[in-house]
């Protein structure tokens, strides 16, 4: 796609294997294609179709919500090599609640928000700094 010579709508929204029905209904306001690590395309999903060999097609357009990310970081983890199925599944929230600068460690991803500070290591593993006398609330995704 980067070379021009595929579009970014058949690269990203095309033939994705192993996407189940009730990730598409909770997660599937949105599409965001990665290349090392960085956000290079973004759509909104409009609907979708399951192909006959069960993969999803996704028919979307370029987006408003989340066109912002283009340029930025990967918001999900790291793709590592190996990964076989990179598809991540992200809260809208975390999406569009703002960004934050991501500074690599070389262990990991630290970002700083308020004197708050964040690292998330290449293992997966998070560490929250937070400022004396604030509170964290912490919320799990059902993936």
């Amino acid at each position: 796609m980067l070379a021009g010579k595929r579009a970014p709508e058949d690269v990203t929204l095309r033939a994705w294997a192993q996407i189940k029905d009730d990730a598409l209904d909770t997660y599937g306001d949105g599409v965001l294609g990665i290349y090392q690590n960085t956000v290079v395309t973004a759509f909104d999903v409009i609907d979708w179709e399951r192909q006959a060999d069960g993969r999803v097609v996704f028919n979307g357009a370029p987006s408003a919500k989340f066109g912002h990310l283009i340029g930025t970081p990967n918001p999900g983890k790291p793709w590592v090599q190996g990964q076989a199925r990179p598809v991540q599944y992200l809260d809208t929230v975390v999406l569009t609640g703002g960004t934050a600068t991501v500074e690599d460690t070389g262990e990991g991803r630290r970002a700083v928000i308020d004197d708050f500070i964040l690292t998330v290591g290449n293992d997966g593993s998070a560490t929250l700094a937070v400022p004396a006398g604030q509170r964290v609330t912490v919320l799990t995704s059902s993936e």
